[in-house]
């Protein structure tokens, strides 16, 4: 198998220091045993739940340390132990329900990972990754899909470069569990074809490493346990949706099986989780013509959580989520604008996700090089759309305007030669999608955070455009008009 492009075609970190205090008098020794007993006692509120109660204790370590990088700024080892200290405290502020500090403390933390890297520290693309991953679930809580899809694709392609593709390399693993985070990100706010390739390859790689979990310890295999059937869960939901019930009943069948281990543990979550699976997966099996057995799950289901089974039975798949399928809009903008509309280069881009397809970012869809003139052409469908009277036509350009910002950026972010040279063109081209794109999220449902997450965007490609501004009329018009745009909607 082999992990490569088709060859068809900010956050604020908060503070960055403590102020002056006691710790400041304090000896080195005596600041890293404070350091550790913070830790230690926050790990144990966190483990019986007091998640809440947990934070206060890590922000204090937390300054401690810089008190002590500070100290010592070449102490790498010091870093090391910060970002450590602020990739848990992210993790405790998710539990505690504050996703907002959360991605302050996880930007932060990606910082230090990042400067250790530049500095020469060994082994610093996994954790930099790790950190993007979790980044990317705190984006999607909050609603910013957009960038929570640019941090996941990021994450990804870390591994992937890494060779963590092979089941026999030492990350194969952290490999399964960002692609599954990655298929949640995506089945919520990219192209579902790309989620259920992700997920897909998440249960391979999982199963693939089976018996090396079973012999790990408890708490790892449950981890992964946990991870497996949330991969299962997401492939099960678009295999159904995209009409392959074979496939749908396997992997569900895999999600039940990973569900029943995980509720060994009688945590509600679990609990809970199992009651949903037995329900969706009885529905699948109903719908496939295997009717008792698929009505003995539900009620199963039903028995061990009435109300999520409830909720799962009520409404399928779950909420209608904000993506359907890159093909399905390519396929819905032919039949609404005609055939000629749509470019064969951008047809070749569709696939088959149960064909073992590897496509499971963004940026895998099309050769780096080629991605602005790919983005170009999908920019222009997406407008397109936008003015078609077919009120249904604001779905998929949607989606495909979200694939052309996320071919633009990673071109920009991998500095392609004619994004660096042509950015006259292929950036203004970029600003002039989202131009009409920020509107007509803004104006839907649920969509007014999409919207900012993308006038975000917007106004760091307005400051790129600038320099053009002062040589072309056509141009300083476009940058004011993204000004009067990102004036209404952004602080």
């Amino acid at each position: 198998m082999k992990w490569r492009r088709s060859a068809k075609s900010s956050s604020s970190s908060g503070s960055t220091g403590p102020g002056p205090g006691p710790a400041q008098a304090a000896g080195t020794a005596d600041l890293q045993r404070q350091v550790g007993e913070l830790s230690s006692e926050a790990q144990a509120l966190m483990v019986s739940g007091f998640s809440a109660d947990a934070a206060p204790l890590q922000q204090e370590a937390r300054r401690l340390m810089y008190v002590l990088v500070e100290r010592d700024p070449g102490d790498r080892e010091a870093k090391l132990m910060l970002g450590s200290l602020l990739y848990g405290l992210g993790s405790t502020l998710v539990s505690a329900r504050q996703p907002d500090r959360a991605l302050a403390a996880l930007t932060e933390c990606a910082g230090v990972y990042e400067e250790l890297a530049e500095l020469g520290e060994p082994d610093m693309r996994p954790l930099v990754a790790d950190v993007r991953a979790r980044k990317a679930q705190v984006l999607t809580q909050l609603g910013r899909g957009v960038s929570a899809v640019m941090e996941s694709d990021q994450a990804v392609m870390t591994y992937l470069d890494l060779g963590a593709d092979n089941s026999a390399h030492p990350l194969c693993l952290d490999l399964a569990r960002v692609l599954t985070l990655n298929a949640n990100v995506l089945y919520s706010y990219g192209d579902h074809d790309l989620a259920v390739c992700s997920a897909d390859w998440g249960v391979r790689f999982y199963l693939s490493r089976a018996e090396a979990i079973n012999s790990g310890s408890l708490a790892e295999s449950f981890m992964h346990g946990r991870y497996l059937r949330g991969a299962a869960g997401i492939a099960a939901r678009v295999h159904s949706e995209q009409g392959r019930p074979e496939i749908a009943l396997a992997v569900g069948a895999t999600e039940v099986h990973s569900a029943r281990a995980m509720a060994r543990s009688n945590a509600p979550e679990d609990l809970a989780h199992l009651a949903s699976a037995l329900t969706r997966h009885g529905l699948v099996l109903r719908d496939a013509g295997r009717t008792d057995e698929g009505g003995e799950l539900i009620e199963e289901g039903h028995r061990l959580d009435p109300a999520t089974a409830a909720e799962a039975e009520a409404t399928g798949n779950g909420d209608e989520p904000l993506s359907a399928s890159f093909s399905a809009a390519l396929a819905a903008a032919a039949r609404r604008l005609g055939d000629d509309r749509v470019p064969s280069a951008l047809r070749d881009l569709a696939f088959d996700p149960a064909d073992r397809a590897t496509t499971v970012v963004p940026s895998l869809r099309c050769q780096t090089q080629t991605a602005p003139a790919v983005a170009t052409m999908l920019a222009g469908l997406a407008v397109d759309l936008l003015n078609d009277p077919d009120p249904s036509s604001a779905r998929e350009a949607g989606l495909l305007g979200r694939e052309a910002h996320y071919l633009f950026a990673a071109a920009s972010r991998a500095q392609v030669m004619s994004m660096r040279y042509q950015f006259h063109d292929y950036g203004a081209t970029w600003a002039r999608m989202l131009l009409a794109l920020i509107p007509a999220f803004e104006n839907s449902p649920g969509g007014a955070v999409i919207a900012e997450d993308l006038a975000g965007w917007l106004g760091g490609i307005t400051v790129q455009l600038q320099p053009f501004a002062l040589m072309d009329q056509v141009t300083a018009r476009l940058v004011e008009e993204c000004n009067t745009l990102l004036e209404r909607l952004l602080p």
